[in-house]
């Protein structure tokens, strides 16, 4: 199941897997004396969390969205299109268009051999096995793009303020952060 929570219903639940919440008797009481904010510590602990699920987790532990509808692509020129992510995403789960056979490999060295093996038309990815490089200013490279291709999908992690978004099974690894 997905859970769309907001910071206060995150910090709520991580309280509860971090043994903080009240107990039911209400005899316990947790008090700090070095004069830091026990739930900033918490919301630290919870945002490194949730940025490292995003980053590295199994996708079925993810709340992807396709943002292919909204993301605009520009002609292709060369042999490939170059799009820009939207603010907030983190990784990018599966990107294909319409004139390739499959989803993209996706490369997110862009000075991996497959990435710089994409840069001449004799040694680039074909349709059926198509290859999508990541670049670290927030582009993504398509190659190979034809005029005529459309955007099909791009399922993303993205990382929306006040938003955390994930499904139900990771909260299992709460107690090994």
């Amino acid at each position: 199941m997905k859970l769309h929570l907001t910071r206060e219903e995150f910090l709520a639940l991580w309280r509860t897997h971090s043994g903080y919440t009240p107990s039911v008797c209400g005899d316990a009481c947790v008090q700090r004396s070095d004069g830091m904010d026990l739930d900033s510590i918490l919301m630290a602990e919870m945002e490194e969390w949730y940025r490292k699920l995003l980053l590295e987790a199994d996708e079925s532990l993810l709340a992807p969205e396709d943002i292919a509808a909204d993301t605009a692509m520009p002609a292709p020129s060369g042999g490939s299109v170059t799009i820009r992510l939207p603010p907030g995403v983190l990784r990018v789960l599966c990107v294909r268009l319409s004139g390739w056979s499959r989803p993209a490999w996706i490369v997110t060295d862009p000075d991996s051999p497959t990435a710089v093996s994409q840069l001449h038309p004799y040694t680039r990815a074909c349709a059926d096995s198509p290859v999508a490089v990541l670049h670290t200013d927030g582009s993504l490279s398509l190659y190979p793009a034809a005029s005529g291709d459309r955007l099909s999908a791009l399922v993303c992690a993205i990382r929306r303020d006040g938003i955390y978004s994930f499904d139900r099974a990771a909260t299992e690894g709460f107690a090994r952060c």
